[in-house]
């Protein structure tokens, strides 16, 4: 018998051996299920769009609601441009309102700005991913979560603290629930999506209902449910998305107390700002100016604007491959009579196709184009090329399937790509892009023969074919990010000179005062915002809209609650500047802009009232 005082035996080692084993067991089980080529895509797509993301210039038009929103709950609900909350911004707030909460972490800066955008346009990629390997395959899903990684449009809005990548992060997000609605044969997801969708117009209004109709191709062509049903859900989900879609204008339109004049309203209505201004005028060219090639079929592959480069060189590549795996698809499909009811794969390749179309047509004609507009098209852009890629090398399907790689449809497609590449004015990156689509074609033809490692070949083929088609995409995505590029663009505002002149100069002049000064065209004061979030007095809102008469000014004046004005030399705004009150204002004040330091070229004066 063991003595109390005996020590016992040790038996730590054995048990630490016992329980290592399964644990280690079960580490490694993990690290292999992860899906390491989704985490070093994200990697790279987080990559593009953070790096050196505060030297990023900015939209003054947006960062200035920003600061004003981030003053007070009533500026934050309402979207308000300026402290005062006389103006607000010409959309839905809800990509701001993440702004406001990134800088109120991050600070006022450029990254802190931009970093809900950056964010959701990295996001965006793993979502593209499992959507498409949902529907297609895990193949599929890899080229599309690689192209949207990369492509140039793509990395260069989500470096902007414009809205647009957090638009087609929702816009993909729909997609991902109607997927799941297809498969699961449940409304549920597919009201889901009317959801996501009904979000994203509340950030970029009419632009973000793009998809719509390739997720009603999707799930009526596909869901495991009788028509009736179909169509019932259908229109559940439509009315969740008009729902949530007017949730935000509705409640605006109800709430009471002061209601700021959103920017370029005519009537001073959101519901005009939103389907007039941001809609109507926008589609036939009567606001603003078109960018980059007037419109037209080829508009978004020539080089002018360099929308050949930011979306034409995946555009073409897109084209090709999915042209000729459909081709292919119906050549293939009338030799084996297919089903009457389309696969999951099918519907979803139909959706993209719609998708894209319809995305083509919009952006090729519409009268008023900006590059941050083409995020809404780049995800159906990805999954076409992804889709297009892997359904020539026949991957993604169940493994006791014949290898049928087309060697000669990659070659074709991928001599397509390489061509445009040249056109562009890049010959080094044809050149080596060449190569790696003469390595891929080999590396198909090997796989087809079915003789010497064709489990290997047909992921090669489709891995060089890819970088063949994406080579140029990087090269110009990672330029734009050395060269801090970005695709803000915002209203003509002062030169950073002017903006400190005037802030030293009206800081002590104007304490305890209301209004730290007037301005005939405030757009342009939105530094001045950023810089002092003091409230201005817009005479003026977009286009010179008069905000302000000049028997208001005259008021606000003997009131005391303004004591300077900003006014435009006539005739450089000729509407605004020439008016009655400009020429009150002239007649009854000091020019103060040399005290103020104004630069002379400038084509503002200070005025101090009488």
């Amino acid at each position: 018998m063991m003595s109390l005082n005996q020590p016992a035996p040790y038996m730590g080692s054995a048990a630490a051996e016992a329980g290592v084993a399964p644990a280690a067991a079960a580490l490694s089980r993990m690290l292999r299920s992860l899906p390491w080529a989704v985490i070093l895509i994200t990697a790279v797509a987080g990559a593009l769009r953070l790096t050196e993301l505060g030297d990023v210039p900015g939209n003054t038009f947006y960062d200035a609601a920003v600061r004003s929103m981030g003053l007070s709950w009533h500026n934050f609900f309402f979207g308000a441009f300026d402290p005062a909350a006389i103006l607000a911004i010409d959309k839905p707030p809800l990509a701001l309102w993440l702004q406001v909460a990134s800088v109120k972490l991050f600070g006022l800066g450029s990254f802190g700005l931009k970093f809900p955008e950056a964010l959701a346009g990295t996001l965006a990629v793993p979502l593209l991913y499992d959507t498409v390997r949902r529907a297609v395959g895990r193949p599929a899903g890899l080229a599309a979560a690689a192209t949207l990684a990369v492509l140039p449009v793509s990395v260069l809005t989500a470096r902007s603290d414009t809205m647009d990548s957090l638009t087609m992060m929702l816009t993909v997000a729909a997609l991902w629930c109607a997927v799941r609605a297809v498969a699961a044969g449940h409304r549920r997801w597919l009201v889901m999506a009317g959801i996501a969708f009904g979000l994203a117009f509340n950030v970029k209004l009419l632009q973000a209902f793009l998809a719509v109709p390739a997720v009603i191709v999707l799930y009526a062509l596909a869901a495991p449910i009788p028509w009736r049903r179909r169509v019932t859900d259908i229109l559940l989900a439509g009315v969740a998305m008009v729902v949530v879609s007017l949730s935000w204008a509705v409640a605006v339109s109800l709430a009471p107390g002061h209601h700021p004049f959103p920017v370029g309203s005519s009537d001073g209505t959101v519901w005009n700002a939103i389907f007039v201004f941001n809609g109507f005028s926008r589609a036939t060219g009567g606001v603003g100016v078109q960018f980059g090639s007037p419109a037209g079929p080829l508009r978004l592959l020539g080089s002018a604007g360099q929308l050949g480069a930011l979306l034409g060189c995946v555009l073409v590549a897109a084209a090709a491959f999915g042209g000729i795996a459909g081709l292919r698809w119906l050549w293939l499909r009338g030799e084996h009579q297919g089903s009457e009811r389309p696969t999951v794969a099918e519907a979803f390749a139909a959706a993209v196709i719609v998708w894209g179309g319809l995305g083509v047509a919009v952006f090729s004609l519409v009268g008023v184009l900006k590059v941050r507009y083409l995020e809404a098209l780049t995800p159906a852009v990805a999954a076409a090329l992804g889709i297009g890629i892997a359904s020539l090398l026949e991957l993604g399907r169940r493994p006791a399937a014949p290898r049928r790689a087309s060697p000669l449809g990659l070659g074709a497609a991928l001599a397509c790509c390489c061509a445009y590449t040249f056109w562009l004015g890049n010959a080094a990156v044809a050149v080596v892009a060449a190569v790696l689509a003469a390595a891929a074609v080999a590396a198909a033809v090997i796989a087809r023969s079915g003789r010497r490692l064709p489990g290997v070949a047909g992921p090669l083929a489709a891995t060089l074919a890819l970088a063949s088609c994406l080579l140029f995409p990087i090269h110009v995505s990672i330029s734009a990010v050395h060269r801090s590029h970005s695709d803000s663009g915002g209203l003509y505002t002062l030169p950073p000179r002017a903006q400190r002149g005037l802030s030293i100069y009206l800081g002590p002049r104007t304490a305890g005062v209301r209004y730290q000064l007037a301005v005939d065209e405030p757009l342009g004061l939105a530094p001045l915002i950023i810089r002092d979030a003091r409230p201005i007095l817009p005479l003026t809102s977009f286009g010179g809209r008069e905000m302000v008469t000049l028997a208001g000014l005259q008021r606000a004046f003997r009131a005391g609650e303004v004591r300077y004005v900003l006014l435009y030399r006539c005739p450089f705004h000729r509407r605004i500047s020439c008016g009655a009150t400009a020429q009150w204002v002239r007649a009854h004040s000091v020019n103060v802009s040399a005290a103020a330091r104004l630069p002379r070229p400038i084509q503002v004066r200070l005025y101090r009232l009488r």
